[in-house]
């Protein structure tokens, strides 16, 4: 059915067809959960999502292309960050996308000029194919994150030299980017060049170590979970905040240590076990955690698209309850092994 949904994509002309094929993945992922694995399951509803996304990112190109908006950049490439950058979105994702491209210095502002008009459309169909805008806008159409490469170094370095808590955010953001549409190397080169800029800076990568406690993960000492006290989501968890954030930046931060600028977070599990920062033992939990937090994603994800983050504790099936617990143990067994290397950066 995937490859069905794909080829549907290959010729969608509109943002109707986007649409249809975005609303598919939601019928169809209720019956895949029933008789695929989830790690099967997680790779399918993310190629599927990137098929969406190139094919509107194709048709935004050629939009401005057809207006003759500025000039075309001889190089350029659209790249995705978040959940899609680690290829482990749900069904329901906001957009986390960016711009690079490189072109003659007197282009230039042509060049911003033709980027601008294709990110603006990009974001446009994304959201009226069923990708919410990003609350952070962490998206193209926002100047931080569409750059030419000589722009985006220079703001880097003054990220790197201040490490105010928004540019820390930043960093962290930024080391999800993975090309999607384009010239791949631009984004890949800029990816490793960050991952080797923070490890060269121990003082930057203890106070982003420092940053991997928060939140803390909402399990009492009694093993209680701490649900939503009040409001609309009360007697919920935030599904993202439970756990599932701290190991990505956890093993975002453990990477930059090990200086392996992997993109997704099993490739950093993995290759973190591999080099001996990720004991065996804690390593295999990790794994164990992340697919128990994206499986209780996707499916709940399934049932409603506002609030999708919010789980209700009591609609957990009781094995699901001991899951969750045991991956939010996991969580600050990882969070607790980072801020040891943090405490051993600081002797």
């Amino acid at each position: 059915m995937v490859e069905a949904i794909a080829d549907r994509l290959k010729t969608a002309e509109s943002v109707t067809d986007l649409r249809f094929c975005h609303d598919e993945l939601v019928r169809e992922l209720r019956r895949w959960l029933a008789v695929k694995h989830i790690e099967q399951l997680a790779e399918e509803v993310a190629d599927v999502h990137e098929a969406v996304l190139r094919r509107v990112f194709f048709l935004a190109e050629q939009e401005t292309v057809k207006r003759s908006v500025g000039i075309r950049p001889p190089a350029w490439c659209w790249y995705v960050m978040g959940s899609i950058g680690r290829r482990e979105p749900t069904v329901w994702t906001d957009q986390d996308h960016g711009i690079l491209f490189t072109c003659a210095r007197e282009e230039e502002p042509a060049c911003y000029e033709f980027i601008r008009h294709a990110a603006a459309i990009g974001a446009k169909m994304l959201h009226e194919v069923g990708y919410p805008y990003c609350s952070g806008y962490v998206m193209a159409t926002n100047r931080r994150w569409a750059q030419s490469t000589s722009d985006w170094e220079r703001q880097l370095s003054s990220y790197l030299g201040s490490g105010w808590p928004n540019d820390l955010r930043f960093l962290y953001i930024a080391m999800d980017m993975r090309p999607l549409y384009g010239d791949a190397e631009l984004a890949e080169a800029r990816r490793r060049t960050l991952f080797a800029e923070v490890a060269d800076r121990p003082p930057l990568l203890a106070r982003m170590g420092e940053q991997v406690q928060f939140p803390p993960v909402p399990l009492g000492w009694f093993g209680n979970v701490q649900a939503v006290r009040w409001g609309p989501h009360s007697g919920a968890i935030h599904m993202k905040q439970s756990g599932y954030v701290q190991i990505t930046n956890a093993l975002k931060w453990l990477a930059c240590l090990a200086r392996v600028p992997a993109v997704t977070t099993l490739e950093r599990q993995r290759a973190l076990k591999e080099a001996g920062i990720l004991p065996a033992a804690l390593s295999m939990d990790v794994q164990e955690a992340l697919s128990v937090y994206y499986s209780i994603r996707l499916k709940y994800s399934t049932e409603a698209e506002d609030g999708r983050d919010y789980v209700l504790w009591q609609t957990l099936n009781r094995t699901e309850q001991k899951q969750l617990k045991q991956a939010m143990r996991t969580a600050k067994r990882l969070q607790r092994l980072v801020a040891r290397r943090v405490v051993g950066m600081h002797e």
